[in-house]
C-alpha cells in the first residue's frame, strides 16, 4: 500500500497494489483503505491488500471499535477460479456422541416443559415436571475421565486441480500428539478422513488437525481446524447440488467452498461468545460450538424430519438445514454476489435458537389504542432494553447478558430446552418510585398491566400485603397485547416502595436447573410474551409510564440478586418540600434547527413566609424527551440550565443522545424550577407539535 495525497484535510487514503475493483474500508481516525478485500468477523475485520493474498496470513486486522464502515464492491476477477487445489479441513467429528434433547421437550398449555417421547427416556408420569434428571438417567450426557474418544478429521479438496499429497498433524491443546503423510493425489471435491484416539480429560481442551502441502493453493487458512472439545456439536444438512453450486463463485471467507463459508460462521459465534463480557460474565461466555457433522443428502426434507436413532434420541446439540425451492426443483445456483461476499449474520442468530435462546425482539411492543400518552393520545411503545444484541437483531452484535448467564450456567447440559431461563426470576421484585430529585415518592398509585395475560372476570381478586391482584385466564393463549385491565394495583409506602406480589404459577423445573414457582410474572411462558409489564405511576393526578422486562430481572438473578431485585422508577414528579413548578410551558419551532422553550414562573403561595427558603428560585432547568416509549426506556434528559430571571431558552434539535428512537420521534420539552441546594420542582412538559 502507498499513501496518496488526501482529498480533504486530515483524510488519509491508502490504495492497495491491485488495480481491480474491490472494497473500501473507512477507519474512525479518518484513514480510508481502498481496493482491498474486507472480511467481517464481528469483533474484528480482516483485510487483504490484494487478491493474490486472499486466503493467506498476509492480512491486517482492524478491531471493530476502530472501524467507521466499509463497502463491498468486487469485480469479476474475484470469482475467477484459479487452477489450483485447495485442501480444507471441513470439520472434526467426535465419537461417541452425547445425547441431545431436541424434539423431546414438549410444552403444556401452562407453558411447562416436559421431557418425553422416546424409548430411551424413563416414563415417570406427571413427576416429569419436577424430576427431569430421572427421565434422562439412562442417556449418555457426558464423558468419563479416561474414556476413549475418537476424532475424525474430514479433509476435502475444494479447489480446481488435484492435490498431489500432504502431511498432517494432530494437536491437543497446542501440543503435537500424532501425524503422518498422505502421498496419493486427492482430486477435485475428493474427501478423505483421518482418525485419532484420545483418553478423555475434563476441562476446556482443544483438538486441532492441520494439513501441510507443497502445492500452491487457493487458501491456506482452511488447512487447519481447531475445535473446543467441550463445545456443543452441531450438524449441517445440505443437498450436494447446493454445495456444487457454491463452487462457481468465491465467498467472503475467501474460498469457493460452501463448507468453509459456513464453518467460518461457527468461528464467529465462538469469537462473540468470548467477547460477550458483562458483570455476570466477567470472562465472557465459556460455552462454545463446533461443527460435528455435515450430512450430504439427496432428500433434505426427509433428513431434516429425521435424525432420531432407534432409541428415539437425536445425538446432536442442534443443526441447520438448507432447503428451499432450489432443492425442491433441483435448480441450484450460487448465492447472490451480495449475499456470499458478506457475513451471513442471520446464521449465528438462528443457531442461537438451537442452543435454547429465544428471540429478544419478542420484548418489543408497538403499542395499542388502550395505553396512550396523555398529551398526544399516541400509543405507549417499548423497544427492548439494549437491543443491539445477537438474539434481538442480526448483525455483528454481542450476545446479551441474559444469554451469557444462560450459556455459562448450562454449558455442560444437553440442548433442547427453549427459553427456560425465564423461570429465573428473583424471589422478590420491589418497585422503588423516586421523584425528580431521586427522593422516595410515598403514596404514589401503581397500576401494572401485563402483556400476554387476559384478566379473568370470573376469577377471585386477592389481596397480598395490601396489594390487589387480579386473576388471569390460563388457557395456553399468550396474546401479544398488553391487558387493558391491571393485573396488580397498589400504592407505594413511605419509602416509595411497593413489592410486586408473587402470583401463583404451575411449578416446573428444567434439566438446566431453572424452576418456575410463584413469581411476579405468574405463569411466564418461555417465548416471553408474558415477560413484559407496563407500570403506570400516578401522583397528584399526573401519570408516568414505565416498562419492566422479565429479561432484566433474569439478569439480576445471574448477577447474584436471587432473593431480591430492586427496580427503580424515576418519575418527573416532585415529593413534598420541592419548589413550585413553572407555568405555561410551551415549545415552538425557532430558526434553523432550534426550538424555543418558554415558561412563566410559579404563582407563589399567599403565605410565602411559611416556605420562604423552599420557594427561593435560583434558576430553571430545561429538559427534553424523544419518543413515546416509557420513562424507563427514554427518560427525560437535561439540555440547559439558566438563571432565575430567564423566561425562554433555545434548544438545538441536533443535540441529543444517540439512542434508538424506533417507534416515534415525538419531541417533548420540559422545564423545572431549581431551588436552593439544587432541589428541583416537578417537570412541566410541552409537546413540539410538528416534531414528527
Amino acid at each position: 500500500m502507498r499513501p496518496l495525497r488526501a482529498a480533504a484535510p486530515m483524510l488519509v487514503v491508502l490504495a492497495c497494489v491491485s488495480s481491480a475493483v474491490a472494497d473500501t474500508l473507512r477507519l474512525k481516525d479518518g484513514a480510508v483503505i481502498e481496493d482491498c478485500y474486507v472480511r467481517d468477523e464481528a469483533t474484528r475485520l480482516v483485510v487483504w491488500t490484494n487478491l493474490a493474498d486472499v486466503g493467506s496470513d498476509r492480512y491486517a486486522v482492524y478491531p471493530r471499535v476502530a472501524v467507521d464502515g466499509y463497502e463491498i464492491d468486487r469485480g469479476e476477477d474475484w470469482d475467477e477460479r484459479p487452477p489450483l487445489p485447495d485442501l480444507s479441513v471441513t470439520h472434526i467429528e467426535m465419537n461417541p456422541k452425547l445425547a441431545g434433547l431436541h424434539g423431546r421437550v414438549q410444552y403444556d398449555h401452562l407453558g411447562r416443559p416436559r421431557i418425553g417421547g422416546a424409548s430411551a427416556l424413563v416414563d415417570i408420569g406427571d413427576r416429569a415436571y419436577d424430576e427431569p434428571e430421572r427421565i434422562v438417567q439412562d442417556l449418555k450426557l457426558s464423558y468419563e475421565p479416561g474414556e476413549e474418544i475418537t476424532f475424525t478429521a474430514h479433509v476435502k479438496n475444494g479447489g480446481f486441480a488435484p492435490s498431489r499429497g500432504f502431511s498432517y498433524e494432530w494437536r491437543i491443546d497446542d501440543a503435537s500428539v500424532a501425524g503422518g503423510s498422505h502421498g496419493e493425489a486427492l482430486g477435485e471435491t475428493g474427501e478423505i478422513t483421518f482418525e485419532h484416539r484420545w483418553p478423555w480429560r475434563d476441562g476446556m481442551h482443544y483438538v486441532e488437525f492441520r494439513v501441510t502441502t507443497a502445492d500452491e493453493e487457493i487458501s491456506q487458512e482452511n488447512n487447519t481446524a481447531r475445535d473446543p472439545m467441550w463445545g456443543w456439536g452441531l450438524v449441517y444438512i445440505v443437498h450436494p447440488g447446493r454445495v456444487a453450486a457454491w463452487r462457481q463463485a468465491r465467498t467472503a471467507y475467501g474460498t469457493f467452498s460452501f463448507e468453509d463459508f459456513y464453518r467460518w460462521h461457527l468461528d464467529i459465534m465462538n469469537r462473540l461468545f468470548e467477547a460477550s463480557v458483562y458483570p455476570s460474565a466477567p470472562d465472557g461466555i465459556k460455552a462454545r460450538v463446533r461443527l460435528d457433522r455435515i450430512v450430504y443428502t439427496d432428500d433434505v426434507q426427509a433428513a431434516g424430519a429425521g435424525g432420531f436413532e432407534e432409541d428415539g434420541i437425536r445425538y446432536d446439540q442442534g443443526r441447520w438445514i438448507w432447503i428451499d425451492d432450489d432443492d425442491r426443483n433441483e435448480t441450484w445456483r450460487p448465492a447472490t454476489h451480495d449475499w456470499r461476499n458478506k457475513t451471513e449474520w442471520s446464521l449465528p442468530h438462528e443457531l442461537g435458537h438451537q442452543l435454547g435462546m429465544v428471540d429478544l425482539y419478542q420484548i418489543d411492543y408497538a403499542g395499542d389504542e388502550t395505553h396512550v400518552m396523555a398529551d398526544t393520545g399516541e400509543p405507549i411503545t417499548h423497544m427492548m432494553n439494549r437491543p443491539y444484541t445477537m438474539m434481538h437483531w442480526h448483525g455483528p452484535n454481542l450476545w446479551s447478558e441474559i444469554h451469557a448467564g444462560y450459556l455459562n450456567e448450562t454449558s455442560d447440559k444437553p440442548r433442547g430446552y427453549f427459553g427456560d431461563y425465564y423461570f429465573a426470576i428473583p424471589e422478590r421484585v420491589v418497585l422503588r418510585v423516586l421523584d425528580v430529585n431521586s427522593l422516595p415518592l410515598p403514596g404514589a398509585s401503581i397500576e401494572v398491566f401485563q402483556r400476554g395475560a387476559r384478566i379473568d372476570p370470573d376469577g377471585d381478586v386477592t389481596q397480598i400485603d395490601g396489594v390487589t391482584v387480579h386473576p388471569v385466564i390460563e388457557d395456553g393463549d399468550f396474546p401479544n397485547e398488553v391487558a387493558s385491565t391491571p393485573v396488580v394495583v397498589g400504592e407505594t409506602d413511605r419509602m416509595g416502595e411497593m413489592a410486586l406480589p408473587n402470583r401463583d404459577a404451575a411449578r416446573v423445573r428444567s434439566l438446566n436447573g431453572y424452576e418456575r414457582k410463584p413469581n411476579a410474572f405468574g405463569n411466564i411462558n418461555v417465548v416471553g410474551q408474558r415477560g413484559l409489564m407496563l407500570v403506570k405511576v400516578t401522583w397528584q393526578g399526573e401519570s408516568a409510564p414505565f416498562w419492566i422486562e422479565a429479561a432484566d430481572l433474569v439478569v439480576e438473578w445471574y448477577r447474584g440478586n436471587r432473593e431480591k431485585a430492586l427496580v427503580t422508577l424515576k418519575t418527573p414528579f416532585a415529593a413534598p418540600g420541592a419548589p413550585q413548578s413553572p407555568r405555561a410551558v410551551t415549545a415552538e419551532r425557532g430558526e434553523e434547527n432550534g426550538v424555543v422553550v418558554m415558561w412563566e414562573p410559579s404563582r407563589v403561595a399567599s403565605r410565602r413566609d411559611v416556605r420562604e427558603g423552599l420557594d427561593r428560585i435560583v434558576g430553571y432547568r430545561i429538559w427534553r424527551r424523544v419518543g413515546n416509549d416509557g420513562l424507563s426506556d427514554r427518560p427525560w434528559f437535561p439540555v440547559k440550565t439558566v438563571g432565575p430571571d430567564v423566561r425562554q431558552a433555545v434548544v438545538d434539535l441536533g443535540d441529543l443522545p444517540a439512542e434508538l428512537y424506533y417507534y416515534s420521534k415525538r419531541e417533548r420539552f420540559g422545564v423545572s424550577t431549581v431551588g436552593e441546594l439544587g432541589v428541583q420542582s416537578a417537570i412541566v412538559s410541552a409537546v413540539l407539535s410538528d416534531a414528527e
